[in-house]
């Protein structure tokens, strides 16, 4: 009975599929191919991170996570998740565990909260974006977002806290 509560969501899908197939067939097949070919082209990224993440929980200490992620850090470690973050590429569903690697290592929620909320700004595309909108757009985009990113990591601590 656990696993069916820990499981409760893919169980639904997997009914939802079996229902669909009686419903409309050629729809729902079609669905499940499009999810296959989805996960086949993410499952290379997906082993990368995961294989990544592992490779953090084994030599990465709990006392350096905390050093640089830890809650002594204030502000400074917020604003320092917040500039990691947006250095991240890929799909974010995907680094969920990177993010458990970070928290079960002692990460303060605040860094991990601003790095999830800075995710949006892809560095590397800053002057590509810009090109296409202008700079000030884009450099008042990226100090917004920045700044969102900050606040929300304080804001998923203090709702964190009070569970």
């Amino acid at each position: 009975m656990n696993t069916v509560k820990k499981h409760w969501f893919e169980i639904s899908i997997g009914v939802l599929y079996v229902v669909l197939l009686f419903v409309s067939p050629d729809k729902t097949f079609f669905a499940f191919k499009e999810g296959m070919l989805l996960l086949i082209n993410m499952l290379p990224i997906f082993v990368c991170v995961v294989l990544f993440s592992s490779f953090l929980s084994v030599f990465l200490s709990p006392k350096t996570v905390q050093r640089i992620m830890g809650k002594e850090t204030g502000i400074k470690g917020v604003i320092s998740g917040a500039l990691f973050g947006t250095l991240i590429v890929g799909p974010l569903w995907i680094l969920f565990p990177l993010y458990k690697t970070f928290l079960s290592k002692g990460a303060r929620v605040a860094v991990v909260g601003a790095m999830i909320g800075s995710f949006a700004i892809k560095t590397p595309w800053i002057p590509y974006a810009a090109g296409f909108m202008g700079w000030p757009f884009i450099l008042i985009s990226v100090v917004l977002i920045m700044a969102y990113a900050v606040v929300e990591g304080y804001l998923i601590e203090k709702v964190m806290k009070k569970e």
